[in-house]
C-alpha cells in the first residue's frame, strides 16, 4: 500500500513539473523559411495561387504514397485526410489552412518581396501553429523546426527551379 501510494504521489509531482515547465513555451509557434528567386513576381505567385500546380513544387505531392482528391472549387485538396484550403490571395501573399482529421489548424502562407534593385525576388513561407497548453503537445512543438522545416526548404527550392526555369525560357 505505501509502494502504490509513493508511486502515486511521484506521479501527481511529475505531472506537475513537466506541466509547469511547458508553459514557458510559447503557445503558439511560427517556422518560417525564404529564398531568392530571380523571377517575375507574376508567374510565382500562379505557380502557388493555383492549388493544382502544387504538385510540381510541394513535396507532400510529389510523395506517390500519398493519396490527393481534389475538390471542385479549385482551392481545396485532400492529402491523406488532411484537409489544404487556400483561404486568401493577396497582391503579395497568399495564405492557406491545412487541417487533420484530428481537429488540428495549422495557417500557412507565401510571402512575395521585390527587391528593387536586383530582377529577384524574396519568397517567404511561413506555418503558424497553435498549441494547446497539454505537455506532450508544447514539448513535440520543440520536433516541429526538424519536421516541417526540411519539407519547406525542399519546396521552396522546387518553386524556385520551376520559376527560373521558365524564367530562363522567357528570355
Amino acid at each position: 500500500m505505501k509502494f502504490l501510494k509513493l508511486l502515486l504521489i511521484s506521479f501527481v509531482l511529475l505531472f506537475v513539473l513537466v506541466t509547469t515547465i511547458s508553459l514557458f513555451i510559447p503557445s503558439s509557434v511560427r517556422i518560417s523559411k525564404a529564398v531568392n528567386v530571380v523571377a517575375k513576381k507574376d508567374s510565382l505567385y500562379q505557380e502557388v495561387a493555383d492549388i493544382r500546380r502544387w504538385p510540381l513544387w510541394y513535396p507532400p505531392m510529389q510523395d506517390t504514397a500519398v493519396q490527393t482528391r481534389w475538390e471542385q472549387d479549385g482551392n481545396t485538396v485532400w492529402l491523406n485526410g488532411t484537409k489544404i484550403v487556400i483561404d486568401k490571395r493577396k497582391t503579395d501573399e497568399i495564405l492557406a489552412s491545412l487541417s487533420t482529421q484530428s481537429g488540428r489548424k495549422v495557417i500557412s502562407g507565401w510571402k512575395f518581396m521585390e527587391i528593387q534593385q536586383a530582377d529577384s525576388l524574396t519568397v517567404q513561407w511561413y506555418m503558424d501553429f497553435k498549441l494547446k497548453w497539454y505537455p506532450w503537445e508544447k514539448f513535440s512543438s520543440l520536433f516541429y523546426e526538424s519536421m516541417y522545416g526540411v519539407q519547406m526548404e525542399k519546396g521552396l527550392q522546387n518553386l524556385k527551379a520551376l520559376a527560373e526555369k521558365d524564367h530562363s525560357s522567357l528570355n
